[in-house]
């Protein structure tokens, strides 16, 4: 397999929660199909649309886009939140940043935004998706030269995954797999079928090609938590967690720092992390525990890199057999377990000791819900980030959980398939959960 595609895959920038940002990218690529854009054909000048050029936006989603776009604050918006603005924002948008769409979002864009959402414009809808839990299908009516024209998009599986575009309901863009795709699509599923010795394997023989990605992530996500440290941003998790800890090694300081970071994304505040599997919480929780304790306890680079590599190899396989949106919680059944996996690596551990730790963390805190992106994720990103550093602490103390605890199963993959289980019945759950937020909304 080739590992430095599929860490590739799985690490992208992100600027701001990313289903909001799935939704800014649906439109603005719906609106931009009128004008000829297509992911094979980008770079197509923007035209300066007014509210009064936009006939409607109609966005319908699935419930996991609906539920984590429902009340999260949105980037470079002055404090604004939510799926209307979102859908709104995108004809003054640019699909070409795909995940960092927010990075150039103007005072005038918002007002723009605003007023059609004020004028009745933008209109939202819950799907009942078919074989995936990501859907998005945007369509928008434009006031051209030409008269009225309509763009529509169509995206599954992963956030700027356009699957389809049309322009005046003739297909302009079908994505079909390419020889590079269909390897790339090989390579995953043949990635998902690994069990975690094999995983343990392939941090051992990460390639020096993704060092320069790898220390891309540190950074990114490092200048994050260190944003969230230096002030109480969202709900200040991070900030006041660290400040009444005086030790730098206590398990808590090092989720102190992952919770900073999603105080600073999760409260809107405009700067990028590296997202993981789809997530940008994923992408804090999977890197910085790991980065913090090499950098404390003197892990030499390679081991770190390697470490982190492993975390958010992990996070990608557990997304790969939950989904990128599922019932439980992302951050911690995919990147707990990922960053639980990293620090064990970390410390030492071999394949023995990195099974444990997958078992110790689906003991402890496969119950979480995951009920919408919101600043009270940091959170969860503090338990998750807690609970992996002891995870990783006890099974290198060979501290082992049995089969007759629970979901844990006699392996870790087969503890993984029972977490897919868990999820897979929860429907009926994050049914009651959309309607608490509909009815709030």
């Amino acid at each position: 397999m080739d590992i430095e595609a599929i860490l590739q895959k799985t690490l992208k920038p992100a600027l701001g929660c990313t289903e909001p940002a799935a939704i800014t990218f649906a439109v603005a690529a719906a609106i931009r199909a009128i004008e000829g854009w297509t992911p094979q054909n980008p770079g197509i000048m923007m035209t300066a649309f007014s509210p009064e050029d936009v006939e409607s936006i109609r966005v319908s989603m699935n419930r996991g886009v609906f539920k984590n776009a429902y009340s999260i604050y949105i980037p470079n918006t002055g404090g604004d939140k939510g799926i209307l603005v979102a859908a709104a924002l995108g004809p003054w948008c640019n699909p070409d940043l795909g995940l960092s769409i927010f990075q150039n979002l103007q005072e005038s864009d918002v007002l723009r935004g605003r007023r059609l959402v004020a004028q009745g414009k933008v209109h939202i809808e819950i799907a009942r998706a078919q074989d995936t839990d990501l859907f998005i299908a945007a369509r928008a009516r434009i006031r051209t030269n030409a008269g009225i024209r309509e763009g529509s998009s169509v995206i599954r599986d992963e956030h700027t995954n356009l699957v389809h575009l049309a322009c005046d309901n003739r297909a302009i863009y079908q994505r079909g797999a390419s020889q590079t795709q269909r390897n790339s699509a090989e390579d995953i599923e043949e990635f998902a079928r690994l069990r975690f010795k094999d995983l343990a394997l392939m941090a051992d023989t990460i390639p020096e090609s993704v060092y320069p990605l790898l220390n891309k992530t540190i950074e990114m996500n490092r200048r994050a938590a260190e944003t969230g440290l230096e002030r109480p941003l969202g709900l200040g998790v991070g900030y006041f967690g660290a400040q009444a800890l005086g030790d730098r090694k206590e398990p808590g300081y090092l989720s102190g720092g992952a919770a900073a970071g999603s105080d600073a994304r999760m409260s809107g505040y405009p700067i990028e992390v590296m997202s993981s599997a789809g997530s940008g919480n994923q992408g804090m929780i999977a890197t910085i525990p790991v980065y913090a304790f090499c950098r404390d306890n003197g892990v030499e680079e390679v081991r770190q890199l390697r470490a982190i590599a492993l975390s958010h190899l992990v996070t990608l396989y557990v997304t790969l057999q939950l989904g990128y949106l599922s019932s439980l919680c992302g951050v911690a059944v995919k990147a707990g377990i990922g960053a639980a996996c990293g620090l064990t690596y970390a410390m030492g551990g071999g394949a023995a000791e990195i099974q444990r730790a997958v078992k110790i963390m689906a003991a402890a805190l496969s119950g979480m819900i995951c009920d919408g992106a919101k600043p009270g994720c940091a959170l969860k990103v503090s338990s998750a980030a807690d609970m992996a550093t002891r995870a990783a602490s006890l099974a290198m103390k060979n501290i082992d959980v049995s089969d007759e605890n629970g979901i844990v199963a006699d392996t870790a993959e087969n503890t993984i398939r029972n977490l897919k289980r868990l999820n897979e019945s929860m429907q009926s759950a994050e049914e009651k959960i959309i309607q608490i937020m509909q009815e709030k909304l």
